[in-house]
């Protein structure tokens, strides 16, 4: 069976006291970055697993309602932090990438996939018919800019519905969606959080299994102590009973599965598929840095 390379990414970052995004860990603000994958195939090329932060978010978020976002979370995003910059600085261009899968469509998630004109996106039909008809205010309360995806998004994306889900089942979490049909990337429903949301789990390099939560688990901590975030974050959820039943499922699979390495889309701890380029980064945060403050829609 394929084995893919995986390579972890901070797009930007957003300021939010720890205890909204774990419950009862204080409220001294943190530094949460918005997290995004590049899984290498050694036959059918590179997949994004979201795209973090990008000039398009800054752009949307400059008048109202957008501009709340400014007003909630302040966001950080350094020159060359954006996905399509940092691909490109370890010799991956925008055509080289074939597909962006979009956990769900949050804005910290989405903000770069216009940089990716070539590729085939992959959400949930329900995470896009959740928002699809909102107005921009309508849209705010569960963190969606419209302006984000790419105008003929409708036209270049897959939508998976039910009975896409089909693959080996995911321990708990029911079948999964086999994405390049090898079992490389199984493609998994983390209801909850937001519409649609959608995890993937990766064989990875050295028969590695990495699997990417998304916003099921904001932190490493949320899973490894079963804790939520603060209930006045469930604001811009879509099920917070379903997201508590979920998390809880991923924590029964880190308790019962080490050998499946979860990563969360918001987390600051180290990781091993932390990319050459994103260590670099962070080990020299000064360096050509841009301050968006107040620019943030946070780590939704």
């Amino acid at each position: 069976m394929p084995e893919v390379r995986v390579e972890l990414y901070r797009g930007g970052s957003c300021r939010h006291p720890h205890g909204m995004v774990v419950r009862g860990k204080g409220w001294r603000p943190e530094t949460f970055p918005s997290l995004f994958a590049a899984l290498f195939h050694p036959e059918r090329g590179v997949t994004l697993f979201d795209t973090g932060y990008a000039r398009p978010f800054l752009a949307a978020t400059r008048r109202f309602p957008g501009r709340v976002y400014r007003w909630m979370t302040p966001v950080t995003l350094r020159a060359g932090d954006t996905a399509v910059e940092q691909l490109a600085a370890r010799g991956v261009e925008a055509r080289d990438v074939k597909r962006v899968v979009l956990s769900h469509l949050h804005a910290d998630h989405i903000a770069g996939t216009r940089d990716f004109p070539e590729a085939e996106v992959i959400c949930a039909r329900a995470a896009y018919d959740s928002v699809r008809t909102r107005g921009r205010l309508s849209a705010l309360f569960r963190a969606y800019l419209p302006g984000l995806l790419p105008d003929d998004f409708a036209r270049r994306a897959r939508f998976l519905d039910e009975r896409d889900f089909t693959g080996p089942e995911v321990g708990e979490l029911g079948p999964s969606c086999d994405l390049l049909g090898d079992g490389s990337t199984l493609l998994v429903r983390l209801p909850g959080h937001a519409a649609g949301q959608l995890g993937l789990l990766a064989r990875a390099e050295g028969g590695k299994r990495c699997f990417l939560v998304a916003d099921a688990a904001w932190t490493r901590a949320a899973y490894r102590e079963n804790r939520g975030p603060h209930p006045l974050a469930h604001a811009i959820f879509d099920d917070a009973n379903e997201a508590a039943r979920t998390l809880e499922k991923l924590h029964r699979m880190w308790r019962e599965a080490p050998e499946i390495q979860l990563v969360p889309s918001h987390c600051s701890e180290p990781s091993e598929w932390d990319a050459p380029v994103h260590a670099r980064a962070r080990a020299d945060p000064g360096r050509g840095a841009v301050r968006a403050a107040r620019d943030g829609a946070g780590a939704a």
